[in-house]
């Protein structure tokens, strides 16, 4: 397995990149970038549903991200209409070329008002001679996810999120939820998982950002619960996928 560069972006939606992380990203030149769930809604947007309006100036934008940083960009999400319903997907872009999308199999009842639909299709990549990947959001709750898509045989999934903010939750509630959820999910799956999670608020809705890495069994990283309302762009350079010893962690704040 080739040694990676992953770049996790941690931030408000809407917000775009900032010029102190796009200056890192150039300098670091990721093969992956992923960013989170909804990432491209706008904070003039009252519902996810309004962005779909600008769908096409969305796709433009992040295509020109991964052109820009010849990268494969996990776009994190968009809503796209299809035949009148519409979808909570993500796309994947490599050097600005779409190689695939996702589309969330289990939304939230109330997600976009009521009127985002489910997704139908586990899926996996093949992109720059890896299999990828990828779950949105609330489909890690749901114990088949991670059994259908290791079928699929990924060597790492990605997880782009939107975390509800939980007042007065305690920490070592946050860490009993992650080893349930994603060291598990990453034990039932059999590869690494990469949550990136979004921060500050999405649609007037307040956010925890809690993005993490687990491999098996563990939580090899996470945002601190005192940085989850804050950015934060992760750099992780991965010798070998398997081996949590050989991770080097670089984490930026702005």
């Amino acid at each position: 397995m080739p040694a990676l560069k992953i770049a996790l972006l941690q931030d408000r939606p809407g917000s775009g990149i900032r010029p102190s992380y796009m200056e890192i990203l150039e300098e670091e030149s990721p093969d992956f970038l992923a960013l989170p769930e909804y990432y491209s809604v706008s904070q003039d947007d009252d519902s996810v549903v309004t962005s779909s309006f600008r769908r096409n100036e969305i796709v433009a934008v992040l295509r020109e991200l991964s052109i820009r940083l010849g990268s494969v960009l996990i776009g994190g999400s968009l809503v796209e209409r299809i035949d009148g319903s519409l979808y909570n997907r993500c796309y994947i872009f490599d050097s600005g070329e779409i190689a695939g999308h996702y589309n969330k199999i289990h939304p939230f009842d109330n997600e976009g008002r009521g009127l985002i639909r489910e997704g139908h299709e586990y899926k996996v990549f093949d992109i720059r001679g890896m299999r990828i990947g990828i779950l949105i959001c609330a489909d890690v709750l749901y114990p088949g996810s991670f059994g259908n898509i290791r079928g699929l045989r990924p060597d790492l999934i990605f997880i782009p999120t939107t975390s509800p903010y939980r007042p007065g939750e305690k920490k070592e509630q946050k860490y009993a939820r992650d080893r349930r959820v994603f060291a598990s999910g990453a034990a039932q799956a059999d590869c690494p998982i990469f949550k990136v999670c979004a921060s500050g608020e999405v649609a007037g809705h307040r956010l925890q950002g809690r993005s993490l890495i687990a491999f098996p069994g563990r939580i090899v990283w996470r945002v601190e619960p005192e940085f989850e309302h804050k950015s934060a762009l992760v750099i992780v350079r991965m010798p070998d996928l398997r081996n949590r010893d050989d991770l080097d962690i670089t984490v930026h704040r702005s």
